[in-house]
Order: C-alpha cells, then sequence, then structure tokens
C-alpha cells in the first residue's frame, strides 16, 4: 500500500465532503502530470500536515523537558511551532503542482525561440504539420517542448486522433500563454488551409526579440548580484574584522569565541550567501534547461 492509498483511507471521506476546498487543485494535477485523482492527493495534503504537526510536537516537547525541565508555558509555544510547521507542509503539498507548472511553463516559454526557428525551418522544407511535431518530439534539446509534441505526436499516429483535436488538447493541458497562443495559430492555419510557413516565421521572429529582450534583462540583473554580493563580501568582512577585535578589546570576549565566530562565517555565512546569489541567478536565468 502506498502513501496515497494510506492517506485515502485515512482522511478520503473528508476530502470527498469537502471536495469545493481541493477543486483547484484538480486541473492542476493533469497539467503537472500527477496522476493520482484529487481525493487521493487532498488525503495526501492532510496527512502531511498531520504527520509533520505530531513528530515536531513530540520531538520539540521531548526536547524542552530533556533542557529545560516541564513547562505548560514550553509546551504551549512547542505546539504553535509544531503548529506552524504541520500548516508549512501541508501547505507546500497544496501548492506543489503550482510549482511543477510554473517550471514547466518557463522551460517552455524560453525554449519557444529556437522551438519556433526549428519548426519554421521545418515548414519551409514542406514538411506537413504532423511530421514537424513529430520531428519536434525528437528535439531532445529542449525536453519540455519536445515532452508536449512527443504527446501530439502519439495521439496522431499511435491512437489516430486527428491533428485538429490533438491541438485541442494539446492547448487544453498547456501550462504557458504563449505555448498556447502559439499552438491555437497552428491549428487555426490546419483548420483554415492557412499560410503555416508565414504563420511560423513570424511567431519565431517575435519570439527571438522577446528571447534578446530577457537576455538584456538578465544581463542587467547578473551585473546588479555580483555588485551585491562583492559589496556584501567586502563590507560584510570588513565589518566582523572590527566587530571581532572590539568584541575582544573592550567587551572582554575570549579569543575562543571569537574563532568561532569566525568559523561560522566562513564556513556557513559565506557558503549561504553564495548559494542564495547561485539560486536568483537560476530563478533569473533566461536558459530552458
Amino acid at each position: 500500500m502506498n502513501i496515497y492509498e494510506r492517506a485515502s483511507e485515512m482522511f478520503g471521506n473528508i476530502v470527498r465532503n469537502n471536495k469545493k476546498y481541493f477543486k483547484n487543485i484538480e486541473p492542476k494535477l493533469k497539467v503537472a502530470k500527477i496522476k493520482v485523482p484529487i481525493e487521493a492527493y487532498g488525503s495526501l495534503i492532510i496527512f502531511l500536515a498531520l504527520a509533520s504537526f505530531l513528530i515536531s510536537f513530540v520531538f520539540l516537547t521531548l526536547i524542552g523537558i530533556l533542557t529545560l525541565g516541564f513547562s505548560f508555558l514550553g509546551i504551549f509555544i512547542d505546539f504553535l511551532v509544531a503548529a506552524f510547521i504541520g500548516i508549512l507542509v501541508g501547505g507546500f503539498t497544496y501548492l506543489y503542482p503550482s510549482f511543477v507548472i510554473g517550471e514547466k511553463k518557463e522551460k517552455i516559454e524560453n525554449s519557444l525561440a529556437f522551438v519556433s526557428i526549428y519548426m519554421s525551418t521545418l515548414s519551409k522544407s514542406g514538411f506537413e504539420p504532423q511530421k514537424i511535431f513529430e520531428l519536434l518530439s525528437k528535439f531532445k534539446d529542449y525536453p519540455a517542448a519536445a515532452d508536449e509534441a512527443s504527446k501530439i505526436n502519439h495521439e496522431v499516429n499511435k491512437l489516430g486522433m486527428d491533428l485538429r483535436t490533438s491541438l485541442e488538447r494539446a492547448i487544453a493541458r498547456s501550462p504557458s500563454p504563449e505555448w498556447t497562443e502559439f499552438l491555437a495559430g497552428i491549428k487555426n492555419s490546419v483548420e483554415v488551409g492557412g499560410d503555416l510557413n508565414k504563420y511560423l516565421e513570424e511567431k519565431a521572429t517575435g519570439f527571438v526579440h522577446e528571447y534578446q529582450r530577457k537576455l538584456q534583462a538578465f544581463g542587467k540583473t547578473l551585473t546588479l548580484l555580483m555588485n551585491l554580493y562583492i559589496t556584501i563580501i567586502i563590507v560584510g568582512t570588513i565589518f566582523f574584522i572590527v566587530v571581532s577585535s572590539l568584541m575582544g578589546a573592550v567587551g572582554g570576549v575570549s579569543i575562543a569565541t571569537i574563532k568561532v565566530f569566525h568559523y561560522i562565517t566562513v564556513f556557513a555565512g559565506l557558503p549561504l550567501i553564495t548559494a542564495a546569489l547561485i539560486l536568483m541567478i537560476k530563478s533569473s536565468s533566461p536558459w530552458a534547461e
């Protein structure tokens, strides 16, 4: 029995009786490719929230009693902290499908300039729309777009679905407004016999311009972050040296204590600052992967 089944046994009825609170998650589960019923996922949210609360409460209470002794105030504080942890875990689980969709959306939109150029080139070479999606499904440099094309290719070539219907399904599950608009334009061209070559060329030009704008914005952001990082490292180091000297000379702080502060700064503070910078750079990067 997996965790979804166990959670459903425990909390399935609660979710079914309060389905209105979970209805927003159901379409997101499909887009995020989380293949579980809404009852199971809703039960998982409750299960993880309660489990996190109970484990945290027991752990914090035991630590508090062993170190500080028994105290009603201490237990109440432990209860509040454990409740906060439970809410945090439940909230993260609730929002997880949105995080997955957001990541997929970003990857697709960051690859649209190159994907559209590739598709435009294939179209000008005389390939039919169906064949274009088949070739795009093998374009592994941009797996998010290739995955969407692979679904279309599977539905058309394996399930016998017509391209128009398959595109409609792709539009319905699309995590990106730009990808949705792009597919809708292709679908309209297929339906009315429009000039697909011209459409793909125009969209490719627009996506390239947008990608160039993102690159310029990323360059400015990168410069700002690097200046901030250098300032924090230099100014922070000087400030720390001055404070450490004052603590030793005026405050009577022992050399051993100052060394501990030095170790914490060097082996914890600087790596954390560097990791935060890397995460900020990665989050603002225009590259798909």
